[in-house]
């Protein structure tokens, strides 16, 4: 089933591109505590204030292009998967499928536009997947899937062009051509997506129709290590990738493979149908489906060696979760339901609605270094992570995405405009 790739590396670092994203480190802040400001100037030298985390947003702010929301926004504006951008400092780094722009939150205004050295192989307005950061948050990733030029006999084919982008000066700081994909890559428009980031390497999935592929890129040779013609990783946990493999036409199992060991399965887990894997968190993947014997309802927590953290509680259909980048991931279903859990341990914190208080869940549109943010009838709220207290019942706007300067939200409006809004405290 797995092959080591044939892979042309092209290292370049001439084209200027930055690019970034709202991850980072631990909370220094306490639950509940007010949080801590300093002020970092922007590119016209003003100065602004950063909060971590941001309680409070401008009820104004900077609109971003139409990519910034695309496949994310349902036709009556409620947001049904990430944005396809990152935040890094007072920048906005959004994908699409044949650049990237970085625009300046304060402004709006596009300070760099970068493109693929070759023709992009899907149409510009194909969803794709936001940036994903190393580790260190030295550099940020974004995959594009290219048309590589024939040459001789050689014809043409589709590849993926992977950038990566150093955070400090926003240049591209090396590029990698993965010129040979499977031969089904070639039938349909492949898609490429950067599932996660670990210490040595980033892990990629490539997806045409129902067929799927893994690569994994070492960052230090800045090569391809090993791929799998067969499974598309859909989250990676500790330096594990997990996917969903088949075992006939109904019979799915969850598969386990070793992201710095060229890909060796390590682990089986949960016979089922219609399984589905999520990211949630560094620590734990969320698995949801059916028992393929009993047929039953089953949903559970991962951990890297493939073992259970726990049965995920109650009903989970249209299951999300979010790593809030400190400690705690937060998930909500269809119910509509929302439960916070330890991100390393699995332990549930606290849940919504919450009987005999009368409290109601909210719709979570993120959750970033210990506050959680959501909408509820009554509109914009953020939330304490580690308890589910109200912290702020008026803060100005519900971000999809958040640093500690800006948070990004879908405007009430009939085009479903993305705003970059200002954090305030």
């Amino acid at each position: 089933m797995r092959s080591i790739s044939k892979v042309t590396a092209a290292v370049s670092a001439t084209a200027a591109l930055t690019l970034a994203t709202g991850c980072g480190g631990a909370a220094k802040s306490g639950a509940g505590s007010d949080p801590k400001t300093s002020e970092k100037p922007t590119a016209s030298s003003a100065p602004r204030k950063s909060f971590d985390p941001p309680q409070t947003f401008a009820a104004q702010g900077a609109a971003l292009p139409e990519a910034a929301g695309r496949g994310s926004i349902s036709m009556v504006g409620t947001l049904i998967k990430p944005l396809p951008l990152a935040l890094h400092d007072t920048h906005a780094y959004i994908a699409a499928a044949n650049s990237l722009q970085i625009l300046d939150t304060s402004t709006g205004t596009t300070t760099t536009t970068v493109r693929p050295r070759h023709q992009p192989a899907v149409e510009p307005d194909t969803e794709t997947g936001a940036p994903v950061p190393t580790r260190d948050g030295k550099q940020l990733l974004v995959p594009f899937t290219v048309t590589f030029p024939g040459k001789g006999t050689t014809p043409s084919r589709t590849g993926i062009e992977l950038v990566a982008v150093d955070t400090t000066d926003r240049r591209t700081a090396w590029t990698l051509d993965i010129d040979t994909l499977p031969s089904w890559a070639e039938k349909a428009p492949a898609q490429a997506r950067l599932v996660a980031t670990t210490k040595n390497a980033a892990v990629l999935s490539v997806t045409s129709g129902n067929r799927g592929a893994t690569y994994a890129v070492d960052l230090a040779t800045r090569k391809v290590s090993w791929h799998n013609d067969d499974v598309a990783a859909a989250a990676v946990i500790g330096d594990t990738a997990v996917a969903v493999t088949t075992k006939d036409t109904v019979r799915q199992q969850v598969t386990g493979l070793a992201v710095d060991h060229d890909g060796k399965q390590l682990w089986n887990t949960i016979d089922g149908f219609d399984l589905t894997v999520r990211p949630a968190g560094p620590h734990l993947a969320a698995v949801t489906g059916n028992d393929y014997d009993s047929g039953d309802s089953v949903s559970a927590l991962l951990t890297p060696d493939g073992g259970k953290a726990a049965d995920l509680p109650g009903e989970t259909s249209g299951l999300s979760c979010r790593y809030d980048d400190a400690s705690v991931t937060v998930c909500q279903t269809d119910g509509p339901r929302v439960f916070a859990l330890d991100a390393t341990t699995g332990k549930q914190l606290w849940n919504l609605p919450e009987q005999g208080t009368g409290r109601i869940a909210p719709k979570v549109t993120a959750a970033w270094h210990g506050a959680v943010y959501g909408t509820t009838g009554n509109g914009p709220v953020v939330l304490d992570a580690k308890t589910g207290a109200d912290r702020n019942t008026s803060p100005g706007a519900a971000p999809a995405a958040v640093n500690e300067y800006t948070g990004v939200a879908v405007a009430d409006d009939e085009q479903h405009t993305v705003v970059a809004h200002p954090a305030t405290g």
